[in-house]
């Protein structure tokens, strides 16, 4: 009998299967995988009704027409939670201002469009950041860099690094705020075309800076009271939000510094340190020396000069004024802040960054928390407790800010400060003529006088509390390192305006 054989398949027609299978492979995956994103969408996209119905029913209920910073909702929550981390998704409500409401949904923007009621997924915008604020609003604390800054970040270790300004920048929420720096020419194309994560070499940095972002407080002590140490109220807000003018204890105030002259900010760049280096070469920078024995009117012409030379001619930089200070003080005092006493920098020798274990030890020369030893840990000498915020607002040098006591004929009243005239108004806060050290009827909303008034010379923390007078019209922030417990960053004192071996000073820079 013939034995049957059988054959399997040729090289040729697997390879041909393969093929046939590849081809089908290659024809279903996208089709398969736009299902799926489709489905994705589409699920968003009802979840994103739902958030959103929700908000615009507790709006509706409150009588909300914008919230600043937006609602954020918690996992498996049915309405607005506002304040907590967001883990599910986060809803702005700015119908005045805009005319969508924007929710970000498991990845995706979905917005509903006011004009024509719809409900669709804004495909353009990839970030919950960019999604909730519009990609521009800084309602959110977004700050505002323009050319010749850089933005930057801290790794493990405390070293600068750039940062990626769509990623884990910033988070107000976290007690993280936006930092950047300031570089040399030689080096600010190629910082500036780097890649998120790039180490920014310390020789190349010329200043560092941090945002302060443009809020509205909750007045709590209109008539300069005695007050005791609060969480100070602080709601973000975008400038294109018509201002709160509060006058009332319970009423909400758009801090004043946030208005320059004619021009309403989004926030403000503040230097990270005292004034470092010389009269010549200026610098804001961590373990250096703070530069002093300057009268005021030559820091006021230093830190201006810093503009042009060092690349940041799309901003104003100008001497930090008392209601900047403030401004920084308070939302120190805040939930964004570190809420409590800001540590002294006890260091004899005026070296930038340095901290304390407490707020009244003694001077030492020696500098016992240096800024970057303890990685980006804990730093309880900084505005926030750690790497992120602002140093030496408490103790360090005293430091001069642009606030002025008229004369008794209403004139300016330039001292020995080295000015023959006013500057412009934009650039200064005026007080009304003086003649008592304790005297805090003249002291306004904001500057972190009046508000956080305890007694006669007493301010919260037992910081100084002596106001401009005639005789001595210029006022300094922060106390020294030698006064220990009266220093802090409510403490406030007055002085002629000329050069001194303690004082130094602090930049600022907005947008123009």
């Amino acid at each position: 009998m013939k034995e049957k054989t059988y054959q399997g398949f040729t090289l040729i027609e697997l390879l041909a299967v393969i093929v046939i299978l590849a081809v089908i492979a290659l024809i279903a995956t996208p089709l398969i995988m736009n299902v799926i994103n489709d489905a994705k969408k589409s699920a968003a996209r009802d979840a994103g009704y739902s958030v959103i119905k929700a908000g615009e029913l507790k709006a509706a209920t409150e009588g909300i027409e914008s919230v600043n910073p937006p609602f954020h909702y918690d996992e498996g929550s049915n309405l607005p939670m506002k304040g907590t981390k967001p883990t599910k998704f986060t809803l702005d409500i700015d119908k005045e201002m805009k005319t969508q409401l924007r929710a970000w949904i498991n990845g995706y923007c979905v917005v509903k469009d006011y004009d024509t009621e719809e409900v669709t997924i804004d495909e353009s915008k990839k970030t919950e950041k960019d999604c909730v604020t519009g990609g521009g609003s800084s309602n959110d604390g977004s700050p505002v860099i323009q050319d010749g800054m850089i933005p930057v970040t801290f790794d493990s270790n405390g070293k600068t690094v750039k940062a990626d300004v769509n990623g884990d920048w910033y988070d107000y929420d976290q007690k993280k705020w936006a930092n950047a720096v300031a570089v040399t020419n030689d080096s600010r194309d190629k910082y500036k075309n780097a890649s998120a994560g790039t180490a920014i070499t310390e020789s190349d940095i010329l200043a560092y800076y941090v945002w302060i972002p443009r809020y509205k407080y909750q007045l709590w002590n209109v008539d300069g009271d005695a007050s005791e140490p609060q969480e100070i109220k602080i709601e973000f807000e975008s400038k294109s939000t018509p201002k709160s003018r509060g006058t009332k204890n319970g009423e909400w105030l758009t801090h004043p510094a946030f208005t320059f002259g004619s021009t309403e900010l989004s926030g403000m760049w503040v230097g990270k340190f005292e004034m470092t280096g010389t009269s010549s070469s200026p610098t804001i920078k961590p373990n250096l020396t703070s530069l002093r024995n300057q009268n005021i009117s030559s820091f006021f012409n230093i830190i201006q000069s810093m503009g042009s030379n060092y690349g940041l001619n799309s901003y104003d930089s100008h001497m930090m004024k008392n209601s900047e200070w403030g401004a920084v003080a308070y939302l120190s005092h805040s939930k964004y802040g570190k809420n409590g006493e800001v540590i002294l920098n006890n260091n004899s020798n005026f070296t930038t960054g340095c901290g304390a274990d407490s707020a009244s030890e003694s001077s030492t020369s020696t500098c016992k928390n240096a800024y970057g030893s303890k990685g980006n840990g804990t730093y309880n000498q900084s505005t926030t407790g750690n790497i992120t915020g602002i140093f030496d607002m408490s103790g360090g040098a005293y430091e001069y800010v642009m606030a002025n006591s008229k004369k008794q004929d209403g004139s300016f009243n330039t001292a020995t400060s080295g000015f023959t005239s006013a500057p412009d108004s934009k650039y200064y806060d005026q007080y009304d003529y003086n003649t008592s050290n304790s005297n805090h009827s003249i002291s306004k909303l904001g500057d972190a006088m009046k508000e956080v008034y305890v007694s006669s010379y007493e301010h919260w923390y037992d910081d100084y509390g002596y106001m401009p007078l005639s005789s001595y019209p210029w006022v300094y922030r922060g106390g020294h390192c030698i006064v220990n417990s009266n220093a802090g960053v409510f403490s406030s004192f007055h002085y002629s305006g000329s050069g001194d071996s303690v004082v130094s000073a602090r930049g600022v820079v907005v947008s123009n």
